[in-house]
């Protein structure tokens, strides 16, 4: 009996073998999909995902024939997934549970087509079909592009931020077009032309967007609106500083942020002319009576950089004491009174771990990097450091956000005998100690010219004497610059004497 029982299994086993390929041949596929037909819309995707999900597991050689079977997915799948979209945007205000399943089969849609022609365009490179495959190479990257960056579009729906891997796996597909001089060979796609270096740009402004604020048809309508604008700016390997304003570093896990006097340039470093598409989007919010306009906002989010919100934010409604600049920062600092400037009172508009946000007068929109104390205190203590991140004109106020880079900063004396004899003798800096509930390390500012990468430095605070060496340099603030420090001794003042 038992053996009945194996020979029945393993019959059914070859049955199933034998079932299981049904996307051997684009003729095979049309009937499979012509069997697709069970009722709803709803009921049908979920058949074609269940499909997908089954073409990407099988252990079949990716050649020609395969291509045009994904094809034949793709063709017959995209309308449905439209509709399928329709009615997860009418089913926000209502149906809840019905727009969480609706979500869950349009994501897992572009995940698994964005997986087949990844998988595709990885067998156009290596494997034993790179013959046959390779005059196909930029339909493939592009698709593979397009769909991946549909998947972490579908991410933002859902209020969350794509993985490291996704942006990781965009950066590269593009690297690759980019490699082989294919990234702007045009294809038709979506019953328009369109082609690499487009498609890695659409990816980059929805990130710099940060969607995941927005209901889902604004979401759908910023696409839409990116993807309509004609003139599109495409990443370039030479910086310009009068016409760039944004870079993306294809080896990081990120999108793009502003330049921010970070012109040099890498062999994986593109930079992007973004002031024409904002200014375009800046006159469409003229024409749009309402305040605070989707257009006025993507304008503002793309302008502003990427910021990202890693922490929650608290309104808060009061003022602080500020002094803004380095040298009034500096003199702010100083443990003697006497010297301290005169400080401006501030209105917080909300705060996070990470930062500050400020309401000004018109017309105070300082420029992004400048450095700022700020404290509660009207005396002038318990001072934060914080450094300009983005800022906008709302409402004939200066909005101003802010990143914290200390809570502790103090000014200490520092000296060293293998810098230039000009900066002999000692001077002043500030430390800024980490958080402690930061990551990294503690960070200096130092004049510009008292800084050599690896020179070793004698810091003094007060009874307490450090020898560190310089690390790379983090950001320039005016004539100052922040780096990074390791100490490696330290030593009481009457025994460094």
């Amino acid at each position: 009996m038992t053996e009945l029982f194996d020979m029945l299994t393993t019959l059914t086993r070859r049955r199933r073998v034998g079932e299981a390929l049904p996307f051997a041949s684009p003729q095979s596929t049309r009937k499979w999909l012509e069997k697709l037909a069970v009722g709803s819309d709803y009921d049908t995707h979920h058949a074609l995902v269940e499909g997908l999900e089954r073409f990407n597991a099988e252990n079949v050689r990716a050649d020609l024939s395969r291509l045009l079977s994904l094809q034949v997915l793709e063709t017959t799948g995209l309308p449905l997934q439209g509709r399928i979209i329709d009615q997860y945007i009418r089913n926000q205000s209502t149906f809840r549970l019905a727009r969480q399943a609706l979500w869950r089969e349009s994501w897992m849609f572009w995940s698994l087509l964005a997986e087949a022609w990844l998988t595709m365009l990885k067998a156009a490179y290596r494997g034993s079909a790179v013959e046959e495959l390779k005059p196909h190479r930029v339909e493939i990257g592009v698709r593979a592009l397009r769909y991946a960056g549909l998947a972490m579009r579908w991410d933002y729906h859902d209020a969350r931020e794509p993985v490291a891997s996704a942006w990781r796996r965009v950066h590269k597909i593009y690297r690759l077009l980019e490699r082989d001089g294919l990234e702007t060979q045009t294809v038709r796609l979506a019953g328009r032309a369109t082609h690499g270096a487009r498609e890695h740009s659409l990816i980059v402004l929805m990130g710099l967007v940060h969607p995941q604020g927005f209901r889902s048809h604004e979401i759908e309508s910023i696409a839409q609106l990116l993807d309509s604008y004609e003139s599109l700016p495409l990443p370039a390997r030479t910086p310009d500083r009068k016409e760039h304003t944004h870079l993306v570093d294809l080896s990081a896990t990120a999108g793009a942020s502003v330049v921010d006097n970070d012109w040099m340039q890498g062999r994986r470093r593109r930079f992007l002319a973004l002031r024409p598409l904002v200014t375009y989007l800046k006159s469409l919010d003229r024409g749009d009576a309402s305040p605070g306009s989707l257009t006025g906002q993507v304008a503002s989010l793309i302008e502003r950089g990427g910021v990202q919100r890693s922490h929650s934010r608290t309104f808060r409604f009061g003022r602080v004491w500020a002094a803004s600049g380095m040298s009034s920062v500096f003199s702010a600092l100083m443990r003697n009174p006497g010297s301290r400037p005169a400080l401006e009172s501030w209105l917080i508009r909300d705060e996070s771990a990470t930062g500050m946000g400020f309401a000004l007068d018109e017309g105070r929109l300082l420029p992004p990097g400048r450095l700022i104390a700020v404290s509660r205190e009207p005396s002038g203590g318990g001072w934060h450091l914080l450094a300009v991140r983005w800022r906008r004109q709302e409402n004939g106020r200066a909005l101003i956000g802010t990143e914290r880079l200390s809570r502790y900063p103090k000014t200490v004396e520092i000296c060293s005998e293998t810098l230039p004899d000009s900066t002999a003798g000692a001077t002043q800096a500030i430390f800024l100690p980490l958080d402690q509930e930061g990551e990294g390390m503690s960070h200096l500012l130092v004049p510009r010219t008292h800084y050599t990468r690896g020179a070793v430095l004698d810091l003094r605070d007060g009874e307490a004497m450090y020898r560190l060496r310089l690390g790379e340099v983090r950001e320039s603030h005016e004539d100052w610059l922040r780096v990074e420090m390791d100490v490696f001794d330290r030593v009481q003042m009457t025994q460094a004497a």
